[in-house]
């Protein structure tokens, strides 16, 4: 989809479930405008409700002593330290993602086959947990809340057309309507055929003085069925 900001969008591929599962600081959410707001607070009260490690976090420790033995090529020191990790937060799936690194380089193809599955399934677990949290949030009309988890589980699976789409409504709903149409674009790149998207991007055009594009955005919903 081309932006009347003159960008042209192109559908990501998938992110490994693994690498993905911390959205803290992630480059591809740096939205602006955030005002006053504490958002350190929010992200602080968000990732200890879902049990994610800290930096002080001892298994972080552990898994980052081990990438390091990863990086010098001692593949052994570093699965035991992966293994440290998980033995501490069995629901880490960087230190499960890692581990399946280690084990490669070891020529344990089978074992290493095993974390990624793993990894996998908690990456699909958490993303579905943000999203449910943000639809909870999103219910009792605490949009701002509610779009940092959708924007944690984008940090797990980024090309989720829904996730987008509800990161967009809320960053409307709070005023920020260039965020908004971002998310938006980004949600209609993966998923077209989806007339809410479409009647939503119209409403935050005609809010930034885009009547024209506006239009041709309500069009596009009206023959979807919208």
């Amino acid at each position: 989809m081309h932006s009347p900001h003159g960008r042209h969008l192109a559908p990501a591929g998938d992110i490994p479930f693994g690498e993905g599962i911390s959205f803290y600081g992630h480059p591809s959410y740096d939205p602006v405008g955030r005002g006053s707001i504490d958002y350190s607070k929010i992200y602080q009260s968000l990732l200890e409700a879902d049990a994610l490690p800290g930096d002080g976090d001892v298994a972080a420790e552990w898994l980052r002593r081990g990438l390091e033995f990863l990086e010098a090529g001692e593949f052994q020191r570093a699965l035991w330290c992966f293994e440290a990790a998980s033995e501490r937060e069995p629901e880490n799936g960087k230190a499960l993602q890692a581990a399946a690194r280690a084990l490669h380089r070891l020529g344990r193809e089978k074992e290493a086959f095993a974390r990624i599955e793993r990894a996998a399934k908690i990456g699909s677990a958490r993303f579905d947990g943000w999203l449910e949290r943000g639809f909870g949030l999103m219910d009792e009309e605490r949009h701002e809340e509610a779009c940092w988890c959708f924007e944690a589980a984008l940090g797990i699976k980024d090309d989720d057309p829904t996730a987008w789409l509800m990161r967009g409504m809320m960053e409307k709903a709070v005023g920020r309507c260039e965020d908004a149409l971002f998310s938006l674009e980004r949600s209609l790149d993966l998923d077209p055929q989806r007339g809410t998207a479409w009647a939503l991007t119209a409403e935050v055009m005609e809010i930034l003085g885009q009547p024209d594009e506006a239009a041709i955005c309500r069009e596009t919903a009206e023959k979807l069925g919208l």
